[in-house]
């Protein structure tokens, strides 16, 4: 772990294009139906979350896979905008860059198509090669569910290998076994996440807590079961604690986890106690449902300290 003030955080994920479209619902099979307001813009959850960790304070290193286009290069000047090392993100000759097609409801709830492309092709040499040229200067390591299960797995490996904190998005939802992420420090399931990993329905608080104390049981030091707007739910062996959630106005969920995740990175490497790290992670997913998009609207570290300060 290094000794630098500014945490350096390997992100390991996908990037992917978002095309999203604000809809008063989700049409019907075979239903044409009007959108209100389409954008298209840089995202991915590999890409959302290492802005994120750029601007809670902290120095992203983003590992991830694109195409030889336009889309690709478009992440690559958004990343590069933002102060990420983009240095081990590889391009791959023929798959495309990734694109999700999301549809935003009046809600706020969002449904994804995606195609991942390129990043189907992020492997665990990949993330070897890479990790080993950060390996003295990282204070952690964030991994989702977007990039290929053996990725992932080395990810969490490497990092436990390095002594530093690996925090594990368990998003989006993938039966990826227990062996691949048992030994990460934190797992961070949403409600859909955790159901894919445990086999059952998140119905009510008594269900959340068995299953977040299940998922510990297969080896993770805590557990970080994030509900929407019935907060987070903070497993470890001594302890559950409930941190509760913001009331905000919504208007996109998309990039939500992305924000959370990223921030809760920070905080972990900086040293704050876990349960403080969730609030601050809270506060920043409060803050990007309230806009439209997933990569360029991430919190900054000034903002979710004036949102907790209120």
């Amino acid at each position: 772990m290094s000794d630098n003030p500014t945490k350096q955080i390997a992100v390991i994920g996908s990037i992917v294009i978002d095309l999203a479209v604000q809809t008063p619902r989700i049409p019907a099979v075979g239903e044409t139906l009007l959108g209100d307001n389409f954008k298209i813009g840089p995202g991915g959850k590999g890409a959302n979350a290492a802005v994120a960790v750029q601007r809670a304070g902290g120095a992203a290193v983003l590992l991830g896979c694109i195409g030889d286009d336009d889309f690709g290069r478009m992440e690559m000047a958004a990343l590069q905008t933002e102060g990420v090392d983009v240095d081990a993100v590889t391009v791959h000759p023929e798959a495309s860059t990734g694109v999700g097609i999301a549809m935003i409801d009046a809600d706020g709830e969002n449904t994804i198509l995606g195609v991942l492309g390129a990043n189907d092709y992020l492997s665990p040499d990949d993330v070897g090669r890479a990790l080993a040229l950060h390996r003295d200067m990282l204070d952690g390591i964030l991994v989702n569910f977007e990039v290929p299960e053996p990725a992932v797995a080395a990810a969490v490996r490497l990092g436990v290998d390095y002594g530093v904190p690996v925090i594990v998005d368990a998003g989006p939802a993938r039966p990826y076994t227990p062996e691949t992420w048992r030994d990460c420090t934190i797992l961070t399931p949403n409600e859909q996440e955790t159901e894919t990993l445990v086999g059952y329905p998140i119905s009510d608080d008594t269900i959340a807590e068995r299953a977040a104390r299940e998922l510990l049981g297969m080896g993770p030091s805590a557990v970080v079961l994030h509900r929407g707007a019935h907060g987070a739910l903070l497993v470890t062996a001594d302890d559950t604690i409930h941190i509760p959630s913001f009331s905000v106005d919504v208007v996109d969920t998309t990039g939500a986890g992305d924000a959370f995740s990223g921030t809760l990175s920070v905080a972990v490497a900086e040293g704050l106690p876990l349960a403080d790290a969730i609030r601050r992670a809270n506060a920043a997913g409060a803050l990007a449902v309230t806009r439209l998009g997933t990569l360029p609207i991430m919190p900054t570290r000034q903002e979710v300290d004036a949102f907790l300060e209120h």
